[in-house]
């Protein structure tokens, strides 16, 4: 039987004629005149239209109905049954009367949770019954097709939820079998919760909590299964007192771990899904309650069907469908993901334990072909929403901003000492020596080299530097159907605080998509703001780089890998670009570093962050590498 809802509303009433009040109809009329039979019998069902609400108590229809408490109650188990919320009445027909009764088709429209709407007309009638005016409560007052021996049996029904789609339309979230473990609590023993939590590897603490609250016979949920998770604990599981499965389907991705933080998941409604979830929805629903799962959900779950049917009391014998509405399957929601590139992708972070992100993207039109995020299952989309300080990383866009104001070109000589001081400030590299006495400027970057541009601060004022970084699209307003930061770069005046803002760290802040996004910018000539849902929301293009700035940089991230930091990532084949980063931060008095990596190869950007990384090139570069080697060629064009 389907979940019932005894949730209250008010009442809306629509009538033809103003009540006359609740005085049965008796009382002389001003200036001595006996009430007409018309106008007590109208005033009688127009005050019983006002009465009829959903929790309606025998009280408040006595003196208005002639069976109070049978009327009550046959409301109250109708809307216990049918699971009504709001019920309004219309008096719609025309006020027919004789000498003693009254009656008036009025339209019922009752709100049923998790279903809509149901509007049907039936007849209300008046009588006068020992000098009063009364309702006359029969079964078909409630609904005209009802009769003592019938009553009304709700049945609702959800459609296959709709798919995730990835570029080429195959389907990323089919619906998949998945075993539900549970716990019956009259089976319970003292050893169930230890056994489980062996199993299981969980916490069962508050499970113990809602088992002690259920009924004896209830299925007490415990945890949801894909079939091949569930077969590798099946026997030992089946061997804890109290354990009960049963099977059903899901929308889910290939893994637990694969595309969760962008797809997101399917489970039992919580709180805070229920909120966007949309009025056709109930609590004991499975929804949407993560990424594109959360954010599309009323979309992909579509519209659920309904039938009330007119049952006979004892047999259950369906006699007639007073209702009957088909569920409507949800719209599929195609992205930009490709199946094979998330896939390499979640293959290359497998095993990691620090949190790390990977967003992969094409240059020429900007839509994310795969994010993973890392160590899994995890709902945190850190390459999406992530604050990070970029670190070297970002030495793309302060050394495009000294190219474009002059100050430097890739062939100019430049120094790199271990270290120098800006305005009483100490700045060093990550290491000494890295590059030879008088590098070029591309050298120095190529072995990001932090004194090298430090140095140049004086030369470069904050608005320069924020212009630059606004045209590589940072803070730029992004549309992606999910969360996502799209990075900060202050104009700042403070010479030290720009000094840090031009190696990546001061008051920088990016994601590792914003870092990807960089990295197409510089592989297609033009910035653009990321596509996840190519039809519902295409990113923009925007202004250009100067083709003389796009091939500098361009040869300067291909020296970093064949000369430079980058040297992790120099495989055979179509040439990588890249630039490495090593981004300190203070976590409660801690020092640590995170690990970057981001460019390009033919049309395909990436971004790599490992927090707690101790180098781009030591911790970023051999997930990039692994990646770049697994991707078929079809995805670098």
């Amino acid at each position: 039987m389907p979940g019932r809802s005894g949730v209250l509303a008010a009442v809306a009433i629509l009538v033809a004629t103003a009540c006359t009040g609740g005085d049965g109809g008796n009382s002389p009329a001003p200036g001595g005149d006996t009430p007409s039979v018309e106008g007590s019998g109208s005033a009688a069902i127009e005050e019983f239209a006002a009465a009829w609400v959903p929790d309606v108590k025998a009280a408040a229809l006595r003196g208005i109905v002639d069976r109070p408490g049978l009327a009550a109650k046959s409301i109250a188990g109708h809307v216990a049954e049918l699971a009504i919320t709001d019920t309004r009445i219309e008096l719609t027909g025309e006020l027919d009367c004789g000498d003693d009764s009254c009656s008036q088709y009025a339209t019922v429209t009752h709100q049923l949770a998790g279903a809509g709407e149901w509007s049907y007309e039936t007849l209300v009638q008046s009588k006068l019954l020992d000098g009063q005016w009364l309702i006359e409560w029969l079964p078909g007052t409630f609904h005209p097709d009802l009769t003592d021996i019938t009553t009304l049996e709700r049945v609702r029904t959800l459609p296959s939820r709709a798919p995730i789609l990835d570029r080429k339309g195959i389907a990323l979230t089919p619906e998949r079998e998945i075993v539900r473990v549970g716990l019956e609590p009259r089976a319970v023993r003292p050893t169930t919760y230890a056994e489980l939590a062996n199993v299981l590897e969980i916490d069962t603490a508050a499970l113990e909590e809602r088992v002690e609250a259920a009924q004896p016979t209830w299925f007490v949920s415990v945890i949801d299964l894909r079939r091949p998770d569930y077969r590798q604990v099946r026997d030992r599981l089946l061997e804890v007192p109290g354990i009960t499965t049963d099977s059903s389907r899901r929308a889910l991705a290939p893994t637990a771990e694969w595309g969760r933080a962008v797809l997101g998941t399917v489970a039992l409604a919580n709180e805070e899904a229920l909120q966007s979830a949309g009025p056709l929805t109930l609590p004991t629903d499975e929804i949407g309650v993560s990424g594109l799962q959360l954010a599309y959900q009323q979309e992909l779950a579509g519209t659920p069907g309904i039938s009330i049917n007119l049952v006979e009391k004892g047999t259950d014998e369906v006699l007639n469908q007073v209702l009957h509405r088909d569920p409507v399957p949800g719209d599929p929601l195609k992205t930009s993901l490709d199946f094979t590139a998330q896939s390499a992708a979640e293959q290359a972070v497998a095993g990691v334990t620090d949190t790390t992100a990977v967003v992969l993207v094409k240059a020429s039109t900007g839509e994310i072909l795969a994010a993973a995020n890392a160590p899994g299952p995890t709902s945190y989309p850190t390459g999406f929403v992530g604050r990070y300080a970029p670190g070297s990383t970002f030495k793309v866009v302060s050394a495009a901003a000294l190219l474009d104001q002059g100050v430097v070109q890739p062939s100019s000589s430049v120094q790199c000492p271990d270290s120098t001081v800006v305005d009483g400030k100490r700045f060093k590299n990550y290491e000494p020596g890295i590059v030879g006495p008088n590098p070029s400027f591309a050298q120095a970057f190529a072995a990001s080299c932090n004194t090298t541009v430090v140095q140049r601060a004086d030369e470069l004022s904050g608005a320069q530097l924020a212009t630059m970084a606004s045209q590589f699209g940072i803070g730029a307003s992004w549309q992606l159907g999910v969360d996502a930061f799209s990075g900060s770069v202050p104009a700042d005046s403070d010479l030290v605080t720009r000094a840090a803002d031009m190696i990546g760290q001061g008051k920088v802040e990016a994601s590792p998509l914003l870092m990807a996004m960089i990295a197409a910018a510089v592989d297609s000539g033009v910035p653009r703001t990321p596509t996840l849902l190519p039809e519902l929301a295409p990113g923009s293009r925007l202004r250009p780089l100067e083709s003389n700035l796009r091939s500098d940089l361009q040869q300067m991230m291909r020296l970093t890998v064949t000369d430079g930091t980058g040297s992790t990532v120099d495989l055979p084949g179509l040439p990588v670009h890249a630039k490495t980063g090593t981004a300190e931060f203070d976590e409660a008095g801690r020092l640590g570093t995170n690990a970057w990596m981001i460019g390009f190869r033919g049309d395909l950007a990436f971004a790599v962050l490992v927090e707690n990384g101790s180098s781009g090139a030591h911790d970023a570069g051999p997930i990039v590498r692994a990646i770049l080697q697994d991707l078929p060629d079809d995805l670098y064009n």
